[in-house]
């Protein structure tokens, strides 16, 4: 089913280069395993390595998916890690590819996160909008864009008309105190 919850890349500062960062080859997500946190212990990140997971999987639940983690090289727990995520919806009521980005980052003793989701699907976006959390609400419309308050506190969502299809934009953040 989907969940209205987004993904909100917020790149906290200049990106870092290639030279500075590593990452973790891809890899499927097999059942019951948790791919995010796998590769973020790959990299060696301890500091906001739950939250890193926890964003990830609420991002791609419901689906299989493959996900790319990157981190800094030199010291992993003082910057933020990234997950870049493609993901596969098979179920009766859903079907089709999406893709997300997963952010968490050290702020101060607490670490932050937020993660972005895009996800077009072959049906119409009134059709959508039933399928949303229980208590979502039209918050504002950006340039002629529906912007809906996800019940539950679970984000926001854009929906983006695109012919006969409706392309969803899901957005969230969330924080956890020191890992």
């Amino acid at each position: 089913m989907l969940r209205g919850i987004a993904i909100a890349a917020v790149l906290l500062g200049a990106a870092q280069s290639a030279a500075q960062s590593q990452s973790a080859a891809p890899a499927p997500a097999a059942q019951n395993v948790d791919a995010f946190r796998q590769q973020a212990d790959q990299l060696a990140v301890r500091r906001c390595a739950n939250l890193f997971s926890a964003i990830g999987q609420t991002a791609t639940a419901g689906s299989t998916y493959a996900v790319q983690v990157h981190a800094s090289r030199d010291n992993p727990d003082a910057h933020a890690v990234q997950g870049v995520a493609g993901i596969n919806y098979d179920t009766p009521e859903i079907r089709g590819q999406a893709a997300g980005v997963v952010l968490a980052a050290p702020v101060g003793n607490a670490c932050e996160g937020q993660m972005v989701r895009v996800a077009p699907f072959q049906e119409p976006c009134p059709r959508i909008i039933s399928l949303l959390p229980a208590g979502s609400t039209e918050a504002a419309r950006l340039a002629g864009v529906p912007l809906y308050n996800l019940g539950g506190n679970q984000g926001q969502a854009l929906l983006v008309t695109s012919g006969n299809s409706c392309v969803v934009v899901t957005v969230a953040q969330m924080a956890a105190t020191q890992e």
